[in-house]
């Protein structure tokens, strides 16, 4: 930020004229002892706490000048390629590392459990990505190319044109049919490779719009068509939040199973949402003309359905994602399960 204190003396000074404008009065020292009131510290705002950080030590160099020996010499040349040719659809930005985070780069492919402690604004989550990133590097070259999804695997959701809930419960065990699963086009095997824990769901929401300008923008996604035979690296949020909680079945009074209608109808309904929510900001963007990181930005806020965001809980437990995010609560709660 250029100008913190302009910054907060503009927000500061927008809510001051909206509670003028909305409550009004005619009484011209009334008007006035009410701003003197509103401007003053512990009443409508606090004193901005302002902290100077210096900038963190470069490495000098930026992902594409990486060498082999900067990489632990734990890749191939053909692996290194994939590796920056993946990084620069999305992850980082065309500046150099930060001297922390090409470190950490390095001794993590070398073997070394690592921990990063560096302050806010230093990059940390790129410092973890970065080695991951790496290691995917490694499997992508190996991945078969998958098959031609099937015609329903992208709108089996919607109200016009979708499936039945007998068409997308599979009742022999009642998790997605295979018409219907996210990954039922792939030929690889399904794992996760990574497992990204956070302790709020708000630095996990963070953490989604950061994967998604890695993993899936458009820039990404026609890198990963042209250079990984149409592989996607597939992540997901398994949270609170991810559609939907509970199980595809229910008990009848008989004590047999039968399909849950009622959760089927909530995951298409959310499903149908999230696309809606989806087409809104891309007729947003085209309607304004935004182009470039800004449209980029804008994208990452919201799940596209047909990327490779894992759309459900019920995709992945049929198919885990490569990079899972989630909360410890989820994780102890889904072992003990």
């Amino acid at each position: 930020m250029k100008d913190p204190i302009g910054s907060f003396e503009t927000i500061k000074e927008n809510f001051i004229r909206y509670i003028k404008t909305a409550f009004r009065t005619k009484f011209e020292g009334i008007e006035k002892e009410r701003y003197d009131l509103l401007n003053y510290d512990r009443v409508l705002y606090r004193k901005p706490w302002i902290e100077p950080l210096p900038d963190y030590v470069s490495s000098g160099k930026k992902i594409n000048d990486l060498t082999l020996e900067d990489l632990g010499n734990a890749l191939s040349d053909a692996e290194v390629k994939l590796f920056k040719g993946l990084v620069n659809t999305g992850l980082v930005g065309d500046f150099p590392l930060h001297l922390h985070q090409a470190e950490m780069l390095k001794q993590t492919l070398l073997g070394n459990n690592c921990i990063i402690t560096s302050g806010t604004g230093s990059g940390k989550t790129e410092s973890f990505l970065l080695p991951l990133f790496a290691q995917l590097s490694k499997e992508l070259s190996n991945w078969q190319a998958p098959n031609p999804k099937s015609t329903s695997i992208n709108n089996w959701w919607c109200d016009n044109g979708g499936l039945s809930a007998r068409e997308i419960v599979n009742t022999s065990n009642f998790t997605l049919s295979n018409a219907v699963r996210q990954r039922n086009h792939e030929t690889r095997k399904a794992g996760v490779r990574a497992l990204i824990l956070y302790p709020m769901n708000a630095l996990v929401e963070d953490q989604m719009s950061r994967l998604r300008k890695a993993l899936d923008s458009d820039d990404t996604r026609n890198w990963l068509s042209e250079n990984t035979d149409g592989n996607a690296i597939y992540f997901g949020r398994y949270n609170g939040s991810s559609p939907v909680a509970g199980e595809m079945k229910k008990v009848k009074d008989d004590g047999a199973f039968a399909i849950n209608t009622r959760k089927v109808n909530q995951l298409k309904e959310q499903l149908q949402q999230i696309e809606t929510d989806s087409n809104r900001v891309a007729e947003y963007i085209q309607k304004t003309g935004k182009i470039g990181s800004e449209a980029k930005d804008l994208k990452s806020f919201f799940q596209r359905l047909d990327g490779a965001e894992m759309r459900s809980r019920f995709d992945m437990q049929v198919a885990p994602p490569d990079i899972m995010i989630t909360k410890l609560f989820n994780v102890e709660h889904n072992v003990n399960a």
